[in-house]
């Protein structure tokens, strides 16, 4: 009985995530509306995990926070912007470094012990998160070679927009991974993250160029 109510919860979270993810695309950016729709779909994030870490398991768990880190760190983003991020940040970042190394591990001992579906998925995961980790890292805790700015006073906005917007393709993975749309274990997480960041990447650029008048690679 537990376990089903648990399942209702995460089922409705995960619906949630969704429609306010879309609402969002959709609707005009900043405002009150954004910024209540934002507390929500943070909110959805946190029921997605925690029954998500019932459901599935602690290796399911670190796929989950791979999601919600982005989820968290994209609204932190919106709401410190250019400025100096604070104590609670930055534990947050150190978090989110010490679950994606897990995550990597976890990706090279599934490959070696002959699960190489779970391990690419995870190895996948791992460096997606890599990415970020060290970009975070270098920007916010100031270790390592400095980030360039590509946006210069924008910087936040776009870094807030990709965040969401990879949070949201997880969100998608994980529908697609329970519901076994693409009948293939790897295919289910990786085929919606690569046509996601393909089209972040194009909606970023053409935005770039809408408001600031050039692409960050001109």
């Amino acid at each position: 009985m537990t376990r089903e109510i648990i399942l209702q919860i995460h089922s409705i979270s995960g619906f949630l995530i969704f429609a306010i993810g879309l609402l969002q695309f959709i609707l005009k950016k900043g405002g009150k509306i954004h910024v209540a729709l934002g507390k929500i779909y943070l909110f959805g994030w946190v029921l997605l995990l925690v029954t998500g870490a019932y459901l599935g398991g602690p290796l399911i768990t670190l796929i989950g926070i791979f999601g919600f880190y982005f989820a968290l760190t994209g609204s932190r983003i919106a709401r410190f912007k250019n400025n100096p991020v604070g104590l609670f940040n930055k534990i947050i970042i150190i978090a989110g470094a010490l679950v994606m190394v897990s995550i990597l591990y976890y990706g090279v001992k599934l490959f070696i012990s002959g699960d190489s579906s779970f391990g690419i998925i995870f190895l996948v995961f791992g460096l997606l998160f890599l990415l970020t980790i060290q970009k975070d890292i270098r920007k916010y805790l100031s270790i390592g070679p400095k980030v360039i700015s590509k946006y210069g006073k924008l910087d936040w906005y776009f870094e807030h927009f990709n965040r969401m917007s990879i949070s949201f393709i997880a969100a998608v993975t994980a529908f697609t991974s329970i519901q076994n749309v693409f009948k293939n274990n790897v295919l289910n997480f990786i085929l919606p993250t690569v046509i996601g960041v393909a089209l972040i990447s194009i909606v970023i650029k053409r935005m770039s160029k809408k408001m600031i008048g050039k692409s960050p690679d001109e």
